[in-house]
């Protein structure tokens, strides 16, 4: 375990292979008119639904991101539907007479849920053209020059997270900073090899072997009543983050509203921006 960050540097360091101007340069040219960012969350819904029997269930929902070059965005959203969580959960909404649809109010609000997609939407993002990191709009041609040595990266990071007038964070506890670069903005290969290198590294990380070029990264942040396990399971071949859960836990119960798995997929595409399928 590493309990610096210049520990964590010099570590990181020491295991990356520097890429030749060449293989650099080929890195840095995208293929296709869209960095695209698809999501799928399989999460249970926060609270027991249903008429006369009660029973958890599980909702998935997928979201994709589209930014061209010239930092134009779109997103997309759709509710895939919700299926009863377990077998004892299945059967008791069999007894429920096997609703479609469920709805109930908290705090006032309506909440409402069906078996069914969604029909879902995409819409452009407004304002101006650009990646926000933390506090810093960026251009294509700002991320493509990000660092890829891990003192730069570092470096780099704490400037655009750091608020007007206030101090720098503490990277070591930053890990979603890390995280952004294996998926959600264009960066090259190398900067998003070397952000892995860093999160693997950090105080607290484990790295275990997922199988076929994966790496899986597990970090447990807890206190008297909280325990939140965080995990990443990381493409070592592409460098991009393919899977993303979290399971938190909060006087001995499971927190549901907190606790859910992702997929991810991300990569160059020339497909248009659309609603997303059901599959």
């Amino acid at each position: 375990m590493r309990t610096s960050l210049a520990a964590c540097l010099a570590a990181a360091t020491a295991a990356s292979v520097l890429a030749s101007p060449a293989t650099a340069a080929a890195e840095r040219a995208p293929e296709g008119g869209y960095w695209h960012t698809k999501t799928v969350q399989v999460l249970t819904h926060p609270r027991k639904v249903g008429r006369d029997e009660k029973y958890w269930v599980v909702e998935r929902r997928v979201s994709e991101e589209w930014s061209s070059r010239d930092g134009r965005s779109w997103v997309a959203f759709r509710r895939l539907g919700a299926t009863p969580k377990t077998a004892a959960d299945r059967a008791a909404w069999k007894r429920d007479g096997s609703p479609d649809q469920w709805s109930y109010r908290t705090e006032g609000m309506l909440a409402e849920l069906s078996r069914e997609p969604e029909k879902g939407f995409v819409k452009q993002v407004k304002g101006g053209p650009g990646w926000i990191i933390g506090y810093t709009r960026l251009t294509f041609e700002e991320l493509q020059a990000a660092p890829a040595d891990p003192e730069g990266l570092v470096s780099w990071l704490r400037r655009l997270n750091t608020a007007p007038g206030e101090p720098a964070p503490d990277m070591n506890q930053m890990h979603g900073a890390y995280e952004n670069l294996l998926h959600n903005v264009p960066v090259p290969k190398a900067v998003r090899r070397t952000a892995y290198e860093v999160l693997s590294k950090l105080p607290g990380v484990t790295v275990a072997d997922a199988g076929k070029n994966r790496e899986k990264l597990t970090y447990r942040r807890q206190d008297a009543k909280h325990t939140a396990l965080h995990t990443w399971v990381i493409d070592t071949k592409d460098m991009l983050l393919v899977e993303r859960d979290l399971d938190t836990v909060h006087d001995g119960e499971q927190l549901l509203a907190k606790t859910w798995t992702m997929t991810i997929e991300s990569g160059w595409t020339n497909r248009e921006p659309a609603v997303p399928g059901a599959r």
